[in-house]
């Protein structure tokens, strides 16, 4: 009896020296990332926030979740807890939301289990980067939201096996990523050829449930992947970029005249247009309230691939909820194109005035067709008068008053009473029965 006491006595002291190994190597593992995360925080209440972010960037991608999360924070804009009077104005930390998005996600769907025993403070930043994603999303158009799911992707695929495997699951599931069963499959294929158990497993459920075709996809993916380069070789050279500030420049000086007659434009076709694209969802009442200016900075938003692109004028719309005169021009070009009648009027209006992009009768006239196609009426009279008068700039049109006729007919018919005196004036009379 009393050897079988020393036996589960020595064994309990094995199992207690193996916890307390398996404590201290967890603390081991964790003090360095708190460390790296505090001296991160440290510099930033020092006011150096260029080196915060590099001390928190380096630590995140080295799988510290806590430096992940408050990337997120930073590049949304939060003020940070544990340096409220060291919020970093705009034009030091420019709002980025792709980046911030990329972030948060990457800390939301941290995995403990891989790597090592979490503490409280790594657990509540990886609830607390789940909490914000809804936010965060909610300000970013649907093109945005993509290109920071690509550098997610991109992350783990420069990272471990595991990483890939882990990317797979988000795939499957949709979560952090797009659901896309191929791409999952090509992970899987990707991790399991690495050595990881699970990704075998989990490639063999998924391909059951896929078409022959997709696993063809995916084996197909698998066997021409390559890593993602390294962020630092990714973008524009120097020379690219000096070349293109000084186009941008050039365009500016071009359309600076042309833009001034943007402010004309009535809040109800803004308002119109926002609706048009999903932006606004309020009632078009031609008032700039402030559902008015929350779909304005929505919009704003969409338009920057990285916030850290805005102009200081676009900083300054941003801020007060208006449309500068360029984003004015983007916003009815963006609605033209979700084929909304009324801009596609407008923009065609403006490539026949010049007005924020060159004067250019083709482009006119194919814009007006399309609204005028929908039966809007004044988008016919608008081709009656170019029929009627010829364009000056680019691909001219030459006057036809049979065609003006026939628009300025049809525009009549559909309740535009100008359109009726238009037509009487001139030289002969317009054909009756025009569809």
């Amino acid at each position: 009896m009393r050897k079988h006491d020393v036996m589960v006595i020595g064994g309990a002291r094995r199992m207690l020296a193996g916890a307390a190994t398996a404590l201290a190597l967890a603390f081991a593992w964790a003090g360095p990332a708190l460390a790296s995360y505090d001296a991160g925080l440290k510099a930033y209440q020092n006011g150096q926030y260029q080196q915060a972010i590099d001390i928190w960037t380096r630590f995140a991608l080295a799988g510290d979740v806590r430096s992940k999360h408050v990337l997120g924070e930073i590049y949304s804009g939060k003020v940070l807890e544990g340096a409220p009077d060291a919020a970093a104005p705009l034009e030091t930390i420019p709002v980025d939301n792709v980046e911030a998005l990329k972030w948060y996600t990457l800390a939301a769907y941290h995995d403990f289990t891989a790597y090592q025993r979490p503490t409280a403070e790594e657990v509540n930043a990886r609830i607390l980067a789940e909490h914000r994603l809804p936010e965060i999303r909610g300000r970013m158009s649907t093109a945005d939201v993509r290109k920071a799911e690509k550098l997610v992707a991109e992350t783990f695929e420069r990272g471990s096996p595991y990483d890939l495997y882990r990317l797979g699951e988000m795939y499957q599931r949709g979560a952090g990523v797009a659901k896309d069963n191929v791409r999952a499959l090509t992970m899987y294929a990707l991790a399991k050829a690495r050595g990881v158990g699970e990704a075998s497993i989990a490639y063999e459920e998924l391909e059951k449930l896929m078409t022959k075709k997709e696993v063809e996809n995916a084996t197909k993916a698998a066997a021409e992947w390559q890593p993602p380069l390294p962020a630092e070789h990714v973008g524009k050279t120097p020379q690219q970029e000096e070349l293109e500030r000084l186009r941008k420049e050039l365009e500016e000086l071009k359309l600076e005249e042309a833009l001034e007659a943007v402010s004309d434009i009535d809040v109800e076709l803004i308002q119109r247009a926002l609706r048009a694209l999903g932006f606004y969802y309020g009632s078009i009442d031609n008032k700039m309230g402030p559902q008015t200016r929350a779909a304005i900075r929505r919009f704003q938003y969409s338009r920057v691939a990285r916030d850290t692109q805005m102009s200081e004028e676009e900083k300054e719309a941003v801020r007060t909820g208006v449309l500068s005169a360029r984003q004015t021009v983007e916003l009815f070009a963006e609605a033209a194109k979700a084929d909304h009648p009324m801009s596609q009027y407008v923009y065609g209006v403006m490539h026949v005035r010049g007005i924020g992009v060159e004067q250019n009768g083709k482009q006119a006239v194919d814009w007006l067709n399309k609204a005028a196609g929908a039966d809007l009426a004044i988008a016919h009279y608008a081709l009656g008068v170019i029929y009627r008068d010829g364009t000056t700039g680019l691909n001219e049109v030459e006057p036809n008053k049979a065609l003006a006729a026939r628009h300025f007919a049809r525009s009549f018919a559909l309740g535009y009473k100008p359109a009726g005196d238009a037509l009487k004036l001139l030289e002969f009379e317009a054909p009756r029965n025009v569809e």
